[in-house]
């Protein structure tokens, strides 16, 4: 075989293994991100122009989360913010749109103290998409199925009830503990 036909297959073969590779490394990259984020994924996915876009504005939210000093709550926190549920919770048979309200402000008090930014609610969203994704569905619907509407006084109570149990899905992994609805905290 001559010589330059040899330095051409090795060539090709070579660019055919760098292709593989980046093919390769973008599947691994794709399959974390859909591990890390979950529904949130596939929900960015479909309302990107196209899966690159998508992919790029989860990697930007995790190198921004990663720049946040986030923090666990201690043990005292946990207690009393534990308390403070219990609180919210027994206020909604008397109050249920105040004790939405009540909810939802305990959710970004918790989120505060955590690290979290808490000042617009679509960054809220993205921040939470990256360490909580797997409770983010049950927050946004809180927020927009239910707690608009509470705000509005258009919102029947068991439509009350569905958002606080949603805000206690994300309240309990923020906090590190499981929030029960029998009123009790317990370790998570």
């Amino acid at each position: 075989m001559p010589r330059g036909t040899l330095v051409a297959i090795i060539v090709l073969f070579i660019i055919i293994l760098i292709l593989i590779i980046i093919f390769a490394d973008q599947a691994k990259r794709r399959r974390g991100l859909r591990e890390r984020f979950g529904p949130e994924y596939d929900r960015l996915v479909g309302e990107r122009q196209s899966r690159r876009i998508a992919e790029a504005e989860l990697a930007a939210r995790e190198r921004r989360v990663r720049k946040l000093w986030l923090r666990d709550l201690t043990g005292e926190a946990r207690d009393k913010y534990g308390a403070a549920w219990t609180d919210v919770q027994e206020r909604f048979v008397d109050e249920p749109s105040a004790a939405i309200a009540d909810a939802q402000a305990l959710v970004e008090t918790v989120m505060r103290e955590r690290g979290y930014p808490v000042d617009e609610y679509q960054q809220i969203v993205a921040d939470l998409s990256v360490t909580h994704a797997r409770a983010l569905d049950h927050f946004r619907a809180a927020h927009h199925e239910v707690s608009v509407k509470a705000a509005a006084g258009t919102v029947a109570t068991e439509e009350l009830r569905v958002a606080l149990l949603r805000y206690r899905e994300l309240f309990s992994e923020l906090l590190g503990v499981s929030v029960t609805g029998d009123d009790h905290v317990t370790a998570g």
